[in-house]
This record gives C-alpha cells, structure tokens and sequence, in this order.
C-alpha cells in the first residue's frame, strides 16, 4: 500500500513526466467544463415562473396614460398655413391655367 507521502510523490512525477501540450489541453478541458457547470447554474437561477403576458401586464401598468376618445389636441390650432395668407388666387373663380 502507498502512504499519503508516496502517493504524492508520485502524482508530481507523473505530472512533471507529462509534456506542455498535454498539460495544458488538461487546464483547458478543466476550465471548459468548470465554465459550463458555471454557465448551466447561471442560468437556471434567473429563470422565472412568471409568463409572458403577466409580464406585459406589470410592465404596461400605469405607464401610459388613459386616452379618451375625444381627446384632440389639435382641435383649437392656429392658423399659421403661410398659403391661407398669400395665396394670389384665392378669390379667381376659374382656373386660370385652362
């Protein structure tokens, strides 16, 4: 049987027997399925179990305010038409251009 101290002594020879590229594909494969496990939490934490339509219910109350149908905001405008005011042929009952 291996002791505590002979086993580590032989993991670190087998790791430094083994070359870069194998040593950092190793990491990489590592790291890769650390970020997933990660990533996989992430995002099951942040889902919801509310549905669409009760989110564009709390999303559009109160925000818009309540339009009546009669409501006009142009209804009493000024009269600012520049061509009301210097339109020459106005007053020519026939067309002119005929």
């Amino acid at each position: 049987m291996l002791d505590s101290k002979q086993a580590l002594k032989l993991l670190i020879q087998n790791i430094l027997l083994m070359n870069k590229k194998e040593i950092t594909a190793t990491v990489m494969a590592i790291v890769a399925i650390i970020a997933i496990i990660i990533g996989y939490l992430i995002f099951n934490s942040n889902k919801s179990s509310q549905t669409v339509e009760d989110i564009g219910q709390i999303v559009n109350k109160g925000v818009l305010p309540s339009i009546n149908g009669d409501t006009n905001p142009m209804k009493n405008k000024p009269a600012v038409n520049p061509v009301d005011a210097s339109n020459p042929f106005r007053s020519i009952k026939t067309n002119p251009f005929q």
